[in-house]
């Protein structure tokens, strides 16, 4: 099935691992195959974005979505250590996980990338009744893998 794009002037995507920006004008183009990774520059999460355990596995899915390497040791090990991570600080995040490694078992790695979305959003919703907006924990320099493309 094509995808039908469309793109704002001067907006981004990732297509295929590419980074791709439009000129000034909009463009319309259409994807044949639907075996490429695409990212809109709205679902496109640098690592300096990544501040909370949350955005943090989401970041790193994105990275294994790009990739297209969703058994990468590299990145398997990085989101395990991040779901125990927010498993110990919010338990009630567990069903989260279980959805994604259902997403990754079936290969779904974009519909990771939901629920990723979804997490933070509840993320967002925990630290919102916590009274605070700051993150769990900043992660170690390093931590994640450079993105410097994005």
């Amino acid at each position: 099935m094509s995808l039908k794009l469309h793109l704002k002037p001067y907006e981004k995507i990732i297509l295929g691992g590419a980074v791709i920006k439009c000129g000034s004008n909009p463009v319309n183009f259409i994807v044949e195959n639907n075996s490429v990774a695409i990212l809109r520059q709205k679902d496109i999460m640098t690592e300096a974005g990544a501040t909370t355990p949350a955005r943090r596995i989401y970041f790193v899915l994105q990275l294994m979505y790009i990739d297209n390497d969703p058994g990468s040791q590299k990145y398997l090990e990085l989101f395990e250590g991040l779901e125990r991570e927010m498993a110990a600080a919010a338990p009630s995040s567990r069903r989260y996980f279980v959805d994604i490694r259902e997403c990754f078992a079936s290969g779904r790695l974009y519909q990771a990338l939901k629920v990723a979305q979804d997490l933070i959003g509840y993320e967002e919703q925990l630290m919102t009744r916590a009274g605070t907006r700051s993150p769990i924990r900043q992660p170690a320099a390093g931590a994640l893998p450079p993105a410097d493309s994005l």
